[in-house]
């Protein structure tokens, strides 16, 4: 089964990456890619409505070229940041070695593709040593304003000699406002109308014998509309019909009158599969419930009716304009068969292994358990991949009230969302979690002994509840449990931080002999990094070393860049190297986790405070009291609620009193590059074209915010442009490809 799955994923992948086949019989465009290739261009841009031409034009170029190429046409599914330039990047490996540094970089956010991903894949294409051109078609159906700000970013660098060119139907106003900078021409439907001469060749090519003053007429009434003019020549083959000029009813006409002399049987199997992007026979099969879909699929093609194959024929293509008439027609004929459909092919892509392909049919199905089971299998590789944005819109679509029918689910995502989420994720699941009864079923999770963990995670009532509720999650899930170790790793980072030393220290030793058992490298991560915590506390340096490692061989071995712990061990790493007077690795991972810490925020204070209270040391080791003085504001905004005097507290007051006594004793640096959480969320977006409205927007803020955080950002780095500014990220690693730490 799992080599049927992976030539399935790898069928899927050659569906969007390989170009459609140029027939050179077919409309040539020849002087017009030549004036581009020519050109000194390096972005170009077809904007044109559907039926124009762009994919054509794009297909001939790419027949013609003699540079390396790679193909990209985009769907729905793409429409996300994160998996795009992970998509993007896929494809530019094959003549940018360098872009497989992509793969490594974590984002777990948005902000995270803008400032690691795409500015990775930019790097990686303006050291491309050979010119290449990257043909990228069905650019709108972005929707995400995400997926163009990474794109913007992505392809910011295009060497002299390489060019990427982009085809949609919607202007790309962002990529047009860069076009002095980035040097780009723009295509648009005036130049891809076809003329006499085309039409003639669209006609012979569809075996449509016609005069050429009737194909005058029809280039007049479809302006030069290729889609329009393939249909007349269609249509011309077998009877006399009416002809309009309005392209909306024409294409309407025309479809109708292409699929009114098909067999029914053939007519309902178009309708009935447009639900389908790609049509493979073998699924097309099981939608219909049917044996038969390749002989269709191939007589299609052979009619020339809007299906084309892939190289290898297993996969068919409808145009898109065609696709979008029959499922027009499909809920107007025959709504109610469509649910059952969307299920069919929800199952088989499930038993695949394809996920989100079976998430998206279940909700199109209504299907809202079977969608919400799935999501909650598919949710932490999503989280993993920093495909935030899809997974929102998975779980608006599905609905709280249908998430909160599956409390197995609850629990998982209130996990993932504390883990590897932002802290407005992990409030509202907190949130939702403490919804469902204690007493619900949930296959194999105690939801009471999961919500006792997440509170004392987040200790929204303070240390002492959350002591209790840590020893609660500890004292009933059994040693089989898989959520035995987490549990007594929290009671034992509980106890640290409520002042029992001792006691904690012998319980996170358990909890690292189940984690390791169970292969949890979470819990192992945060349980060594809470000893060194404790061991760089009492000045025992080379205690807190191994712990160190372990915890940083555990990071990379487990593939958990990116979760809240990792700033945790990255501070601890900082603090041990500049001790050791290892300026430039400890530098470094201090970089490293001054960048990551906004993952670990105020919704995991238990976590978050011990990780700043080490970034606290680290930065006065480095003397930068401005930046100490920042993370000592950070921890003051996220402490819980308290006595005066406890753990925490007097932590805090410790931290405090050395940046006191730094200050007396030290010259005060005036040059602090330290940026504030709000500061580094901004910082990306310096790297596009977006206003300081748009910018506003994108993070839900005021413009005169988005300004008072430029400003300050400008006068951290000493700099007075935004390109300035982003060159300086790019320098302290705060942007752009994240280099490989040093082994402590």
């Amino acid at each position: 089964m799992g080599s049927a799955n992976d030539d399935l994923e790898t069928l899927l992948f050659e569906s969007k990456t390989t170009a459609p086949l140029f027939d050179p019989a077919y409309v040539r465009r020849q002087d017009l890619i030549q004036s581009l290739r020519a050109s000194t261009s390096r972005i170009v841009t077809v904007e044109a409505p559907a039926g124009y031409g762009k994919t054509s034009l794009l297909a001939e170029w790419e027949h013609d070229e003699d540079r390396a190429t790679g193909w990209l046409t985009l769907r729905e599914d793409d429409d996300d940041p994160a998996a795009l330039i992970r998509l993007l990047a896929r494809v530019c490996t094959a003549f940018a070695s360098e872009a497989e540094s992509v793969f490594t970089q974590i984002a777990t956010t948005q902000t995270g593709v803008l400032s690691r991903l795409a500015p990775a894949l930019a790097l990686a294409l303006s050291r491309c040593e050979r010119p290449f051109v990257l043909f990228i078609d069905d650019v709108h159906v972005l929707r995400t304003v995400g997926c163009i700000d990474a794109l913007e970013v992505a392809l910011a660098r295009v060497p002299a000699g390489s060019q990427v060119v982009l085809a949609s139907r919607q202007h790309l106003a962002a990529l047009a406002r860069g076009r002095v900078e980035m040097s780009a021409a723009r295509v648009g439907a005036a130049e891809l109308r076809i003329d006499l001469d085309g039409a003639a060749r669209i006609a012979d090519e569809a075996g449509a014998h016609v005069d050429q003053s009737i194909l005058a007429d029809w280039v007049d009434r479809c302006e030069g509309w290729a889609a329009g003019l393939h249909m007349y020549a269609l249509l011309s083959r077998s009877r006399p019909f009416a002809v309009t000029s309005d392209h909306s009813a024409l294409a309407d006409y025309l479809y109708r009158e292409c699929v009114r002399d098909l067999p029914e049987d053939t007519r309902q199997f178009l309708l009935r599969t447009s639900i389908l992007t790609t049509h493979i026979p073998d699924l097309c099969d099981a939608v219909l419930e049917r044996d038969d879909s390749i002989r269709i699929l191939r007589d299609l093609e052979s009619r020339q009716l809007f299906v084309t194959a892939d190289v290898d024929g297993r996969a068919f293509r409808l145009h898109p304009l065609f696709r979008e008439y029959l499922s027009d027609e499909l809920q107007l004929e025959s709504a109610s068969l469509v649910p059952a459909l969307h299920a069919r092919a929800s199952q088989w892509f499930a038993e695949r292994g394809q996920l989100p392909a079976a998430i998206d049919h279940a909700i199109a199905a209504g299907e809202f358990p079977t969608a919400t089971a799935l999501v909650t299998a598919a949710g932490l590789p999503a989280y993993e991949a920093g495909q935030s944005a899809t997974l929102g819109r998975w779980l608006r679509e599905i609905g709280d009230a249908n998430l909160l029918a599956n409390p197995s689910a609850v629990v998982v995502f209130a996990w993932f969302a504390v883990l590897a989420g932002s802290d407005d994720d992990a409030r509202k699941w907190g949130t939702l979690l403490g919804m469902v009864p204690d007493d619900a079923a949930a296959a194999g999770i105690n939801v009471a002994s999961a919500k006792a963990m997440i509170r004392a995670i987040m200790m929204r009532d303070g240390i002492e509840s959350a002591l209790e509720d840590a020893e609660f999650a500890a004292e009933v899930e059994p040693l089989e449990s898989p959520w035995r170790d987490p549990a007594v790793q929290i009671l034992g980072s509980t106890l640290l931080h409520a002042g029992h030393e001792e006691r904690a220290r012998i319980v996170l030793g358990e909890a690292i002999h189940i984690a390791s058992v169970h292969g949890n490298p979470a819990s192992i991560v945060i349980c060594e990094s809470e000893l060194a915590f404790l061991a760089i506390e009492a000045g025992a340096w080379e205690q807190a070393a191994p712990h160190i490692q372990r915890a940083l061989d555990t990071i990379r071995a487990g593939g958990i860049e990116g979760y809240v712990m990792s700033a945790y061990a990255h501070a601890s790493a900082a603090c041990l190297e500049l001790h050791a007077g290892r300026t430039l690795s400890g530098r470094r991972y201090l970089a490293r986790a001054m960048s990551e810490r906004q993952r670990c925020g105020s919704a995991v204070p238990l976590l978050s405070i011990p990780t700043r209270l080490l970034l606290v040391r680290a930065q006065l080791a480095v003397g930068d009291a401005d930046a100490a003085r920042i993370l000592l504001d950070e921890i003051g905004e996220v402490l819980p609620p308290g006595l005066p005097g406890d753990a925490l507290d007097t932590r805090s007051a410790f931290a405090r009193n050395l940046l006191a006594e730094h200050t007396r004793t030290r010259e005060r640096r005036a040059d602090s590059v330290a940026l504030t959480e709000a500061e580094q969320r901004v910082l990306p977006y310096l790297q596009t074209h977006l206003t300081r409205p748009e910018i506003a927007q994108r993070l839900y803020v005021s413009p005169n915010t988005v300004k008072t955080h430029i400003s300050a950002i400008f006068q951290k780095f000493g700099v007075s442009s935004r390109s300035e500014a982003v060159r300086r990220g790019v320098e302290l690693e705060l942007l752009g490809k994240a280099t490989e730490l040093t082994p402590v």
